[in-house]
């Protein structure tokens, strides 16, 4: 059977519709003018951090805090091509990737930072593209700027890094990510070797792959090696990562967050995680209540919702089981 694009992006649109309402965001989903007003920065966000929005309140409110020239732009206009690179559709993939990239370059950026790991993949080791900008994971970006940063509040908390291993680029955001944490005040971070059957970055092909008693195992196990070094914490860089973790915080063993949400606490800088919220809860129908005003504004489908909301954050499948890609 081909692969649903419409489905799976749709969900990423819908997700997105129920957890923001279109007043309270700042980012871009559509294409800029053909010649927007110039901005020294793009943070580039990818299409799957939408269905996690806290995290893109959290570090643009960190950019306009550094008062930084930048506009802020992603989902499916913006896709890398990766999705349908996966799906074996190349041309098409190709084609969306430099169609992303002369999105970027209307803004004349200095800089692209960089949001997610699938499209630096993407970009770096399968399209090698050659573009005339800087480009920056928001990890090693944010390191770069702890000279011009305040902060304003200590975060007590002892944090092990949910890092990835396979790549160095991953390798080195993991770094900048240890880095970035260890200068609140407060943070104390835990050594934690990361797993390599992890993978780049966490993603349902991984429990696929490995099976998902195998894949829920691993992150048990990695729990228990970060609570046994003194950890309280585990923090994940990548949204997937904190998306398909998150549950696993119902086990009671240790607060599952991710690193910018631990970052920015110290700067006074604070939104809910409402995916973990509403995995947690696995209530689909107190999660449709919640998400009611969201819906609302945003002139969602109930039975759209509902559809989606049950298959996401209903206790089964068990904690760990993403039922949407990264």
């Amino acid at each position: 059977m081909p692969f649903d694009y419409g489905k799976y992006f749709g969900e990423i649109r819908l997700i997105h519709d129920l957890t923001t309402r279109a007043d309270e965001r700042t980012w871009r989903l559509t294409a800029p003018e053909p010649r927007p007003a110039r901005k020294s920065i793009v943070l580039y966000l990818g299409c799957n951090v939408l269905r996690t929005s806290h995290m893109i309140r959290t570090v643009t409110a960190v950019f306009d805090l550094l008062e930084l020239d930048y506009v802020t732009v992603g989902g499916p206009t913006y896709c890398c091509g990766i999705v349908h690179h996966r799906e074996g559709d190349t041309a098409a993939g190709e084609g969306m990737a430099k169609r992303t990239l002369q999105l970027f370059e209307r803004y004349a950026p200095d800089e692209v930072v960089m949001w997610c790991p699938s499209c630096i993949y993407f970009y770096d080791d399968v399209m090698h593209a050659q573009v005339p900008y800087r480009v920056r994971h928001t990890t090693e970006f944010l390191l770069a700027q702890l000279p011009r940063i305040t902060f304003t509040r200590r975060v007590e908390r002892a944090v092990a890094v949910h890092g990835h291993a396979v790549g160095e680029a991953r390798q080195r955001e993991a770094q900048a990510c240890r880095e970035l944490l260890a200068a609140v005040p407060g943070v104390r971070i835990v050594p934690l070797e990361p797993e390599p059957r992890f993978g780049r970055s966490c993603a349902p092909a991984i429990p696929l792959a490995l099976g998902q008693d195998v894949w829920d195992g691993l992150v048990r196990d990695e729990i228990e090696r970060a609570r046994d070094a003194g950890a309280d914490t585990l923090a994940g860089i990548y949204h997937g990562c904190q998306r398909m973790i998150c549950g696993f915080e119902a086990e009671g063993r240790i607060t599952i967050e991710h690193y910018l949400s631990v970052f920015a606490r110290g700067l006074g800088i604070e939104f809910e995680d409402q995916f973990k919220k509403y995995r947690l809860w696995g209530d689909p129908d107190r999660v449709l209540e919640d998400a009611t005003p969201c819906m609302e504004a945003n002139g969602v489908d109930p039975a759209k919702a509902r559809a989606l909301v049950t298959a996401t954050f209903a206790p089964h499948p068990a904690p760990g089981t993403a039922a949407t890609p990264s």
